[in-house]
């Protein structure tokens, strides 16, 4: 048969497939609704089974494949359809339901607020384009901020999570797990960092340098080219505040420029970092689940099973909402056989009822399950 013989065909046997694919949703929205009726779960694992077993009972291998895939993606349309009609029942989704039903607020343009490091850190800056006013209190390291703000002695804490060029902060990934604290809003803060020193120093004189490690990783080609010894500190401003005090001139700072006007040091060389397109993300995080007005962002976490086309199942449900994915990242989970931990970053509606159904699904599907916060996201 010719080619266009060939296509005809399909043409036919597609029309055929449309036809039923209709009728079949038709058939799941009437399922849906009694399952509405009843009270009943949208997923049954176990029903899906048995139609992929049935469907594909003596067919031959590479098609048994492929129809589990197709299955796959038609089990996903389906449930989703039904959940028009059938609320999906998790802990997450019921609490924010409650939260969505209330009236929401704006978010705050006043508060008290922790941070890590000292006076000049960049999360000060972070937190200065959150609030228009803030009592700003400092911390020696994250989990001090996440202390203080679980104590109630600050209201919000600003923490970096993610910069453009050094990937994750996962130190605070895993802090937000353990404390189990949401993110309220974010801001993108442009990084630009310079060699600081104590005032008359030469470049010439530098021997040493100290910074966070973020940022000593941002500058690193630049400060292999100086031929310097490096060593990490809390925080970018706790470097410029040791510089500051020390009466050693072999030593300097990577740190910000308002960062050395408060500390008096001079700047020997500006924008050090590798990359000139350098942003780091910065977080506001709450002891409390709170999603305020103009909230366009989701956060969250998700464990996988170890098995072939979890993760494309996953990203599928995505897809099909057609929710965009701006972030997807994966960390071994400590004392497991190659688990996987995935974090997930997607624009989406937390008011529309398929997000709230799809982070049912997720929380229902997953043993390990962190809903990370709905937010709107400052550049």
């Amino acid at each position: 048969m010719s080619l266009e013989e060939l296509r005809k065909q399909i043409d036919e046997i597609d029309d055929k497939i449309s036809d039923l694919y209709v009728k079949r949703m038709e058939v799941c929205k009437q399922i849906g609704i009694e399952k509405a009726n009843l009270g009943s779960s949208v997923n049954v694992a176990e029903r899906e089974k048995a139609v992929v077993n049935r469907i594909t009972n003596g067919k031959s291998d590479d098609m048994k494949r492929y129809l589990k895939l197709l299955y796959d993606t038609i089990f996903f349309q389906s449930k989703n359809y039904q959940g028009n009609f059938v609320k999906s029942k998790s802990e997450t989704a019921n609490a924010l339901r409650q939260i969505l039903s209330s009236n929401r607020e704006s978010f705050p343009v006043s508060a008290t607020v922790a941070c890590q490091g000292v006076n000049g850190a960049y999360s000060g800056e972070a937190t200065e384009k959150l609030f228009d006013i803030s009592d700003v209190t400092y911390f020696k390291t994250f989990e001090g901020v996440f202390n203080a703000v679980d104590k109630g002695l600050c209201e919000y804490g600003v923490l970096p999570i993610e910069n453009s060029n050094a990937g994750s902060v996962s130190q605070v990934y895993d802090l937000m797990k353990k404390y189990n604290f949401y993110i309220v809003k974010s801001v993108r803060v442009q990084i630009s960092h310079a060699l600081c020193a104590k005032k008359g120093v030469k470049l010439s004189e530098i021997k040493t340098v100290y910074s966070h490690g973020q940022a000593l990783m941002q500058c690193a080609e630049h400060l292999k080219n100086l031929g310097v010894e490096t060593i990490e500190v809390e925080n970018t401003a706790v470097a410029a505040k040791m510089v500051a005090e020390s009466k050693d001139r072999t030593i300097g700072a990577i740190c910000s420029d308002a960062c050395a006007e408060i500390y008096n040091l001079c700047a020997l060389e500006r924008a050090m970092q590798d990359n000139g397109n350098n942003f780091t993300r910065f977080i506001c995080i709450s002891k409390n689940l709170k999603v305020f007005k103009g909230a366009d962002k989701i956060s969250v976490m998700t464990s996988l099973a170890n098995k072939s086309g979890s993760l494309n199942k996953m990203l599928s449900r995505f897809s099909a909402l057609g929710l965009n994915l701006t972030k997807l990242e994966s960390r071994p989970i400590a004392n497991s056989q190659f688990e996987f931990m995935f974090y997930f970053d997607f624009e989406g509606d937390i008011e529309s009822e398929d997000v709230l159904n799809l982070l049912g699904e997720l929380e229902n599907s997953s043993d390990k399950f962190v809903f990370l916060g709905s937010y709107k996201e400052t550049v």
